[in-house]
């Protein structure tokens, strides 16, 4: 049995998800983790950094019992049709499960059994990047259509398309990595023209965090260029650094925007509001944190702020500082797991940097799409998602299995 035609099977769903609003990757990654069951051959012991994210999330989980958002575990009835798991702690050790399962399934193909099923995937994920295309043209009457003349109903399609364009960032660079390995300037026109098309893309589809995300992703290939021994370490380390002193380097910089002046538009000063606040409740409960989800529970609002009110317009008076979550991970991790918590997914990250192969080892292929994924998830990770979006890290696992399908298959010429 080989678990390269299941993976690309999967992957011809990636498209699909995207467009439904990218929030089915978790059903997808369990899709693809159970076959994994028949080919994985678990490493005994395990390797210290798969244990490492297994305490972290285990610690997350834990943090249920105290948080002010616990809702139970379950809710509904598998036979009413309503079942649902309402612990996010839950979803999110599912989720790491189902990821270890699906990436042990992926290193089990062996070289050279891939060629079909790269091209497969590679093809899914060009479609896709059709679609955040067509949706940068078509995007705003298509969601009128859709959704109604509501302008709700319309923020919610507008949301869901610019999630469709995130789910493409994560494998816009192992697109990119495959066309510049080609042989051949042409396929490097045409690398340049597709950051061009998507940098274009994502502005339309008004995304910031994608527009980032781009920039980062040249920044990360670019290190690991210039490093080409060291680069993932250099990456790696940098990002769990930033974790392990979010509270500190955010907070340092809030205050030098204040300082120098700094005007920033609505959406992103309130941004900087909503990451004080969340600043000012990590330093209540430093240790352990609030527990998983606290920050659902925060429903300060501007007119609590005035001073903060009277940057922004006045009708944002009863507007959530905290709107659902700090739409950053690194503070989100430190307000509800505490200093425990960070430090334990700062240390997974660094033993990581150290367990990736030099990058000078791998294909150019593999180099860059591992360091272009890295780029891409650090700017989701600090501008977009909950840090408990099971569909998001689901997303990433299969980007993860993509890149070593994708190093299964042996380089040709298209």
């Amino acid at each position: 049995m080989s678990y390269a035609p299941i993976l690309a099977a999967v992957f011809v769903l990636w498209p699909v998800m995207g467009l439904l609003g990218a929030q089915g990757y978790g059903p997808l990654l369990a899709i693809a983790a159970l076959p994994a069951l028949a080919v994985a051959r678990p490493k005994m012991p395990p390797a210290v950094y798969a244990l490492m994210a297994l305490a972290f999330v285990g610690w997350a989980a834990l943090s249920d019992i105290w948080s002010p958002a616990s809702r139970g575990f379950v809710s509904g009835n598998l036979l009413e049709g309503d079942f649902a798991i309402r612990a996010a702690g839950v979803r999110i050790v599912l989720t790491a499960v189902f990821g270890m399962l699906a990436v042990a399934g992926a290193l089990q193909i062996k070289q050279g059994n891939a060629q079909r099923s790269a091209r497969v995937m590679l093809g899914a994920f060009a479609v896709q990047g059709l679609l955040v295309a067509a949706s940068a043209v078509f995007g705003g009457p298509v969601v009128a259509m859709i959704y109604g003349a509501d302008p709700m109903e319309q923020a919610k399609g507008a949301q869901n398309i610019a999630r469709n364009a995130n789910a493409f960032m994560i494998v816009l660079p192992i697109l990119l990595a495959y066309l510049i390995a080609q042989p051949g300037w042409k396929w490097r026109a045409v690398a340049a023209g597709l950051v061009v098309a998507s940098i274009v893309s994502v502005i339309f589809d008004d995304t910031d965090s994608g527009l980032i995300g781009i920039v980062f992703m040249l920044a990360a290939a670019a290190i690991v260029t210039l490093a080409p021994k060291t680069g993932y370490r250099w990456l790696l380390c940098m990002v769990a650094a930033y974790i392990a002193s979010a509270p500190l380097l955010i907070g340092t910089a809030v205050k030098l925007i204040s300082q120098f002046g700094i005007v920033l538009p609505g959406s992103f000063q309130s941004r900087v509001y909503s990451w004080q606040l969340v600043i000012s409740k990590s330093v209540e409960e430093p240790i352990i944190g609030h527990g998983i989800s606290a920050s659902k529970t925060w429903r300060d609002t501007y007119a609590d702020h005035p001073a903060w009110l009277a940057q922004l317009p006045a009708s944002w008076s009863s507007y959530v500082v905290v709107p659902g979550h700090p739409h950053n991970m690194a503070l989100q991790i430190w307000a509800e797991t505490g200093l425990i918590g960070a430090v334990m997914a700062a240390l997974t990250l660094v033993v990581i940097g150290f367990r990736l192969p030099a990058p000078s080892t791998l294909r150019t292929d593999i180099r860059y799409a591992i360091a272009g994924l890295i780029g891409v998830v650090v700017s989701l990770f600090s501008f977009s998602y909950n840090v408990w979006n099971d569909s998001f890290w689901a997303s990433i696992v299969l980007a993860v299995c993509a890149i070593i399908l994708l190093a299964r298959r042996d380089r040709q010429s298209l």
